[in-house]
């Protein structure tokens, strides 16, 4: 599918001509059949303008992704939003850490020794503060 079959389907979706959406982006209807032939491309400003109208972001808008709001909160968990805001503030070196992680915990524990980077301690250890002065026995 390409822009212009998308700016049809969407507009008919929405039950407009091509005469209402240009009303509502304040184009004439000539400006929308144009986009919708193929004959002219919108410029980067109005492709914000349409994909706002139909509520989509600009990679379904322009047919890079057929999800049409990924970063929509109503379809993101709240646990999401807040990992992909935290992901976002992190070092690039932490990033791919959790990446890995991710990836880890998606494999499953059973294919620990196929993790990339991860390191994961196999057996307990017991450490003595310095406030004990003899150890203790493991159990």
């Amino acid at each position: 599918m390409e822009f212009k079959e998308r700016l049809r389907s969407l507009r008919k979706e929405f039950g407009l001509t091509q005469e209402d959406l240009g009303k509502k982006l304040n184009y004439g209807y000539t400006a929308i059949s144009n986009y919708e032939s193929g004959r002219n491309e919108p410029s980067i400003r109005d492709l914000k303008k349409i994909a706002a109208c139909f509520q989509v972001s600009l990679d379904y808008l322009l047919c890079v992704s057929d999800i049409r709001n990924p970063y929509n909160p109503s379809t993101m968990p709240l646990e999401g939003e807040m990992l992909l805001e935290n992901w976002s503030h992190l070092p690039q070196k932490q990033q791919e850490t959790v990446s890995d992680l991710c990836q880890w915990l998606k494999l499953g524990n059973d294919n620990l020794a196929s993790s990339k980077n991860l390191k994961v301690a196999q057996h307990r250890t017991q450490y003595n503060t310095k406030q004990s002065e003899k150890p203790e026995d493991p159990q």
